[in-house]
């Protein structure tokens, strides 16, 4: 881990957008997926400093971007690492990336901001961008996405989107995590929809159409899934 965040910061400080940094990047990003031991070493060696100097330093770079932010998404899934990620820095950062014309770099940015939401109203100590601004910009995030040809991501558990889909959270987490889910089971439903069974996802998106107080987008988006499952709803 060490090895490879100085191979990154090495790039980053002289500039350098070669295929290095991008295969160390999507090394690091497989590294800390659903992998909490990895994302605290990643934090406890100033990895998050470093990636926010790679989002500076190659704006615009769609494939740089989407690997640092699928890496901070991975973190963002982390509980108890969260806090480490609520920085005024990062969030002028994702505020911009969340409006980016490239889906895939507001996907991600859409994620870690939903999953840094999740944890509620008090949790929220930053000054530059309100939560309520930025589950805005989440919500018109995934309001402009065109739905891609193919499948965008991998996951290897719907197990993180879980949290986000407990009834009475706020909506705009939800509609992230349930168009993620959505678009996964229809571009590969022999691989997700038998994930999702498995995990038992079908008894949280129920109890989300049965709550009265889910907002109507989200039970839309329940239906259409349920719906890629076998036997429907």
């Amino acid at each position: 881990m060490c090895k490879l965040l100085n191979m990154v910061r090495r790039r980053v400080d002289n500039a350098i957008a070669d295929i290095t940094l991008k295969f160390t990047l999507s090394a690091l990003w497989n590294l800390t997926d659903e992998s909490a031991a990895t994302c605290k070493v990643f934090l406890e060696n100033s990895g998050e400093d470093i990636f926010l100097g790679a989002l500076k330093m190659f704006r615009n770079n769609s494939a740089i971007e989407t690997k640092v932010l699928g890496l901070l998404n991975n973190i963002a899934e982390v509980a108890k690492l969260r806090r480490n990620l609520l920085t005024e820095n990062l969030m002028d950062e994702l505020f911009v990336l969340l409006s980016s014309e490239n889906i895939d770099v507001s996907y991600f940015a859409a994620g870690i901001v939903a999953n840094l939401a999740s944890e509620g109203p008090h949790f929220w100590t930053i000054q530059n961008h309100s939560r309520e601004q930025m589950l805005e910009g989440l919500k018109n995030s995934v309001a402009n996405w065109k739905v891609p040809e193919s499948e965008m991501v991998a996951y290897r558990s719907f197990k993180p989107f879980f949290p986000l889909l407990q009834t009475g959270m706020d909506y705009q987490v939800q509609l992230w995590a349930v168009w993620a889910i959505h678009h996964v089971c229809t571009k590969n439903p022999k691989r997700y929809c038998h994930m999702l069974l498995e995990e038992r996802g079908r008894r949280i998106l129920n109890d989300l159409l049965e709550y009265e107080h889910t907002h109507y987008e989200i039970k839309n988006y329940c239906c259409l899934i349920l719906q890629t499952l076998p036997n429907g709803v």
